[in-house]
């Protein structure tokens, strides 16, 4: 008789397809992985997606009947993490209450890791008085281990220094960004699609990664009970004149355009907000609030608030920008924008509920 195989898959999807060249935590979870269903040779769990690996992600694949690509998509690391295989980690746990945020980032965080959730943590440990006082270098020393070790004793948890689901969420369980005392709605808008790619990198398209964040940001921004609204969420064609106007019948209290950025300049490198040549100081400082949150997720430069007489910002109604992010035409940029689209993500939406309150 064929079983039936649960659909619960934990750790989830990390939400960007997983490649040769790319690395972090994700990539170091699919090592771990690959090593326990017996990768030969063995894989380093550096979190680098290296020769080896690539080759380990094909053999496996190979094994599922999968299309051998060397790629982790989705069906390939639901098929690595699916509970029908033997040493499956625990299901998740119930989502966080709605006053948890930034929402638990979906990868146990421990000592010698980096990255943005990392200074998150950093600055959190400080506001909650940690002796010494931690830099907020993105760094998980041994420092930061000790002062998560001292917060999990205060608060009667496992000492073991990880910052899993339950320690995060233990940490973030605050209010300092309340949802509105109303349901709002928020347009977010993926430029270009279908017939229009918008830049084009190599075989990278502007419209995919434009898609790939816009949808990130709606599932969290849905997860704190918000009404979000898409302009498009597949790859179509939708005229500029019809964007606006979806948020114009919705009666939007913001719009947000997502779009990279591209120069002939391959230097040329950041992330820029725009806003409507005449629109009010309020919208200006809307633009900016978002701003301020994606560059403190890590970026290579702050192009700052511009105005532009884009046509989605002159015919909508609401307070409205055109968030660029990052140069499709950087390579550095490019592997900024892989690495951290999910922390991207929580940084508009987070922006979005600071402006929406």
């Amino acid at each position: 008789m064929e079983r039936v195989v649960s659909p619960i898959i934990w750790p989830p999807y990390p939400g960007v397809d997983l490649r040769r060249g790319m690395n972090g935590p994700s990539i170091r979870q699919a090592q771990e992985r690959l090593n326990i269903l017996g990768a030969n040779p063995r894989l380093a769990t550096d979190g680098i997606f290296g020769p080896l690996t690539e080759a380990a992600v094909i053999a496996f694949q190979r094994s599922r009947g999968l299309a051998q690509s060397g790629v982790i998509g989705v069906v390939t690391w639901n098929a690595l993490f699916a509970n029908e295989v033997p040493s499956l980690p625990p299901p998740p746990l119930p989502p966080p209450p709605a006053s948890v945020w930034p929402p638990y980032p979906g990868v146990a965080l421990r000592r010698g890791m980096s990255g943005p959730s990392i200074r998150q943590v950093q600055e959190r440990l400080n506001e909650l008085g940690a002796n010494p006082r931690l830099s907020t270098d993105g760094v998980f020393g041994p420092l930061t281990e000790a002062a998560v070790i001292a917060f999990q004793r205060s608060r009667g948890l496992n000492s073991d220094g990880v910052v899993g689901p339950i320690t995060w969420n233990a940490l973030f369980l605050r209010n300092p960004l309340p949802p509105p005392s109303a349901v709002r709605t928020i347009v977010i808008d993926p430029g270009h699609g279908g017939y229009d790619s918008g830049a084009v990198f190599g075989t990278r398209m502007e419209k995919n990664d434009n898609l790939r964040l816009s949808l990130a940001v709606q599932r969290l921004l849905q997860a704190q009970g918000q009404r979000v609204i898409m302009t498009r969420s597949t790859d179509v064609f939708v005229p500029l004149a019809e964007r606006s106007a979806i948020a114009n019948r919705n009666g939007a209290n913001l719009f947000i355009s997502i779009h990279r950025n591209a120069s002939t300049n391959t230097a040329a490198n950041g992330v820029e907000n725009f806003v409507f040549t005449t629109a009010p100081a309020s919208t200006a400082q809307a633009a900016q609030t978002v701003l301020n949150e994606v560059v403190a997720a890590g970026v290579q430069s702050n192009r700052g608030v511009k105005r532009g007489n884009f046509a989605v910002l002159r015919n909508t109604n609401a307070p409205a920008m055109l968030l660029e992010m990052n140069f499709i035409t950087n390579a550095r940029d490019n592997q900024l924008f892989d690495q951290n689209l999910e922390t991207y993500a929580a940084a508009i939406a987070r922006g979005a509920m600071r402006v929406t309150r």
